[in-house]
């Protein structure tokens, strides 16, 4: 064909410029679902599965949208604007196809499917008898379609579609404002959450699911901030917001809902926004920081040079005990612990700085983002605080509880082995 464009046998006629709904779904698992079938096998139940979506998608009114079946799992249907219509008809259009096809899945007519959906622009050019579409937003789609398996999502739109489309509004749930890779702007997503579909049963009591709306949604607004409101993100608040919800969540459907645990692990990751977060939102695509059981490897010299295998085993390895360690946000002036009361936990610095007092107010150390502190007392004969902490910055801070702590054997042993350490080179110091 390219060559015969190049000597002129066939003409390329330019077309014109769309603004269009893309919805483009993939088959989740395909490969292990057609792993084990013959060649015939998969071309019956690929075509079986692509004219069941046909039928999905058409049962809509207006415009019948342009249905092109990619790479055998996957399909990319576009919805145009037809007599009269705006973004308000594509949008809602494409925004019901998608949710009878979450229908669908959940009632297990088709297998699962995720689907992205995004509102921009194409362009069209006639190549000899075949009509070729282009734009970035086929990209933006698939890039939607991707991040439905990280949010737990059959359904991911941009901010646009959630916009105007007119019959879900009551349902749309904020999921997250995220950088897409490959994309240099943020991106506010949302989903649709209603009897029926993403693990909410089809009698689900409508009051709570309309309060779980809600509490999503106020806490991803504080989330992601909003500069003409005066919003700015605040962590702490988003956390305790998103936790009451989660509850609410499991009350109604028995699962957790996995785009809450995935901002929750954000906040785990990054307990304060990065300095241009309202700006990127999360970025996805960066590298993750090392696990508090790599960082609490490091802090002790002790440890590096035991080498413990039991120890590396459970720092680095078999981490579920970091659950343990809750997230705790201090402000300047804040005292943290005080002297010679009963110790409530250990305590590890994600960012922040704390300073040390011995009982008759002297500096005694200061102690920034990697250290602990907090865990000499349960090592000590007398079993109290032997210093009083206070928050010399703000600080971000992970804390174990005593009873936690005391549960689980191994972190008892780390700790005894960093206290121990810090003991030592508080006695080397003393005796210079």
């Amino acid at each position: 064909m390219m060559e015969q464009v190049h000597n002129g046998s066939v003409s390329v006629e330019a077309g014109p410029k769309k603004e269009v709904v893309i919805l483009l779904s993939d088959m989740v698992q395909y490969s292990q679902r057609t792993s084990s079938m013959r060649p015939e096998e998969i071309r019956d139940f690929m075509i079986e599965y692509h004219e069941n979506i046909w039928k999905i998608i058409c049962g809509e009114n207006g415009a019948s949208p342009d249905i092109e079946p990619l790479a055998g799992d996957g399909a990319l249907i576009i919805f145009e604007k037809g007599h009269g219509e705006g973004r308000a008809e594509i949008c809602t259009r494409a925004v019901n196809a998608a949710v009878r096809m979450a229908s669908a899945i959940q009632a297990g007519r088709i297998p699962a499917t995720r689907m992205g959906l995004y509102l921009g622009d194409i362009i069209e050019a006639k190549l000899g008898d075949k009509l070729l579409k282009f734009g970035t937003s086929f990209a933006v789609a698939c890039r939607l379609e991707e991040l439905c398996g990280y949010f737990g999502t059959m359904i991911l739109m941009d901010r646009e579609v959630a916009r105007y489309q007119n019959d879900e509004t009551r349902y749309l749930l904020s999921i997250g404002k995220v950088t897409l890779q490959g994309l240099m702007h943020p991106m506010h997503v949302f989903s649709v959450y209603k009897p029926g579909i993403h693990n909410c049963p089809l009698d689900v009591n409508d009051a709570q699911l309309m309060e779980f709306i809600r509490m999503k949604n106020a806490a991803m607004e504080l989330f992601c901030g909003n500069s003409p409101m005066g919003l700015t993100p605040d962590f702490p608040v988003v956390r305790k917001k998103l936790l009451k919800a989660q509850k609410l969540f499991v009350e109604m459907t028995g699962q957790e809902d996995i785009g809450i645990e995935r901002i929750l692990e954000y906040i785990r990751e990054t307990p304060s926004p990065e300095s241009d977060f309202q700006k990127s939102g999360m970025k996805l695509a960066g590298r993750k920081r090392d696990s508090l059981g790599v960082r609490l490897f490091r802090l002790s010299q002790q440890l590096l040079r035991a080498m413990d295998q039991e120890f590396y085993h459970a720092l680095v390895d078999d981490t579920d005990w970091e659950r343990y360690f809750i997230l705790e946000w201090r402000r300047e002036g804040e005292v943290v612990v005080k002297i010679n009361e009963s110790p409530d936990g250990i305590y590890y610095i994600d960012s922040g700085t704390v300073e040390t007092f011995d009982d008759k107010g002297r500096l005694i150390a200061t102690l920034s983002d990697g250290n602990v502190f907090g865990e000499m007392a349960y090592f000590s004969k007398m079993k109290k605080r032997n210093a009083t902490v206070i928050a010399k910055t703000d600080l971000v801070m992970r804390r174990i509880s005593s009873e936690d702590f005391q549960n689980l054997p191994i972190i008892v042993k780390i700790f005894q082995r960093i206290a121990q350490g810090r003991s030592e080179r508080a006695t080397a110091l003393g005796q210079q």
